[in-house]
């Protein structure tokens, strides 16, 4: 992703020897935390990567290494990519230290590591991916940023045989300014490649990563995980397939008819203002003069004029109204709100625009699905609902001041999603032995 900066502090890759296998975790939205160890599932040390690592033991990989990467956790497109940049050179170092490696991802960190893995080349010592509850995003680029890349390539496939040709007669005529003539045209040759190359990069992106998808992950090393009781995938599915009308056609034709009375008064008091030297000069004149009679009288019959501009004006709106203006108007409010709803779910301060959202990685052929049909999964339902409350109430009550109370967003999210069942994923041992199965197969091809 071209539009994403460099990011800092990306993870180190421990050095060791070639024969262990290193899990590498990338964490969903909300899920942040700068400490590699820690009670989270995707840290080293957690409950879920103790099981874990028991489990791949007793498959036959005893060597395990829990590896995390750190990416904002935002609910941000822009942040998702950058996180990608830094799995990608994540996994480039543990290619180079020649470690296996198998990936896990929840939530987001699914879309991270689809991203990532768009951007890397086939590799014999990566063994399985898995996605934990991944509502897996595809975008396309915004108009904006489509026109740029549009206008850079454009620009630079015609101006560079421009510049060759120029360079070509130039050093061809026997000048004595080589150096000028190589600076110049061929400084504005070189700026006209990088042009063309950069916007046919980013018009290209999608065929791009889904072709190297298709070369580096091979059939079935990708395990999908989901459930249909997964709360957030839910909710950003639906936001991505309603097509809803926030705006209607008749309420919009009220609101334009209210914007016609405002545009009345408005277009009456600049018409008279842009001709007050026509009408009123006869009348200051005369007026100056001492003439109050018929004249003056008559100069005034000017405002006979206000009504008719006035109807005129509002007539003029409420007609485009009624042809189709306010039709126009409501899908235009219609469309800004629902992109705005979904822009906030989806995360959308990127170059790209949501067009939809699956449980399947959006470049990757052939996957294996672990759909999870039962009603409590991992031990998530009513009771763990009310678990949950009773922690919540019990740090209240146990902390004097705001710190790890009500007051306390950190503490409010942990508890609160502790009964989704979107974060339960990782709490169900039927999962862990799924997971442990997968990599160890994969590990084995």
């Amino acid at each position: 992703m071209s539009q994403a900066s460099e990011p800092s502090g990306a993870a180190e890759p421990p050095s060791a020897p070639a024969a262990r296998h290193v899990v590498v975790t990338v964490h969903g939205t909300n899920s942040q935390h700068d400490d590699d160890a820690g009670e989270r599932w995707w840290q080293r040390g957690s409950e879920f990567a103790n099981q874990l690592t028991e489990a791949l033991a007793k498959r036959g990989i005893g060597d395990v290494e829990i590896l995390p990467v750190h990416w904002t956790g935002k609910n941000s497109d822009f942040d998702r990519l950058l996180g990608s940049l830094n799995l990608a050179r994540t996994l480039a170092k543990l290619e180079k230290s020649g470690a296996s490696y198998s990936i896990i991802a929840h939530s987001h960190g699914g879309n991270v590591t689809a991203e990532a893995l768009a951007l890397m080349p086939p590799s014999p010592l990566r063994g399985g991916v898995v996605t934990f509850g991944t509502p897996f995003f595809k975008r396309r680029l915004k108009t904006v940023p489509w026109l740029i890349a549009l206008f850079q390539a454009v620009m630079g496939f015609v101006i560079a045989p421009i510049m060759v040709w120029y360079l070509v007669t130039i050093l061809g005529s026997g000048t004595n300014k080589i150096i000028e003539t190589l600076v110049f045209f061929g400084g504005l040759l070189a700026l006209s490649l990088w042009s063309a190359w950069r916007g046919l990069r980013t018009l290209l992106w999608r065929r791009r990563n889904r072709a190297r998808c298709s070369r580096g992950i091979r059939d079935e090393q990708w395990l999908v995980i989901h459930s249909p009781r997964d709360e957030a995938m839910r909710l950003l599915e639906t936001a991505a397939a309603i097509s809803p009308q926030y705006v209607t056609v008749a309420s919009a034709r009220r609101s334009l008819t209210a914007f016609a009375r405002l545009a009345g008064v408005v277009g009456t008091v600049v018409f008279f203002a842009a001709t007050a030297g026509y009408f009123f000069t006869p009348l200051i004149e005369k007026f100056r003069a001492g003439e109050f009679g018929l004249g003056a009288a008559a100069d005034l019959t000017f405002l006979l004029l206000v009504p008719l501009v006035y109807a005129a004006i509002f007539g003029a709106v409420v007609l485009i109204a009624r042809m189709g203006g306010a039709w126009l108007w409501a899908k235009t409010l219609t469309g800004a709100i629902h992109g705005g709803v979904v822009g906030a779910a989806y995360g959308g301060d990127g170059a790209y625009v949501l067009t939809g959202v699956g449980h399947l990685p959006p470049y990757v052929k052939v996957v294996r699905e672990a759909r999870l049909e039962v009603v409590n999964l991992g031990g998530i339902d009513d009771e763990a609902i009310f678990v949950a409350a009773h922690k919540l109430y019990s740090s209240v009550v146990a902390a004097d001041g705001p710190e790890g109370g009500l007051a306390d967003p950190d503490t409010m999210w942990k508890h609160l999603s502790d009964a989704l069942y979107h974060n339960a994923y990782m709490r169900d041992e039927r999962v862990i032995e799924t997971v442990s199965n997968h990599l160890a197969d994969m590990r084995g091809r």
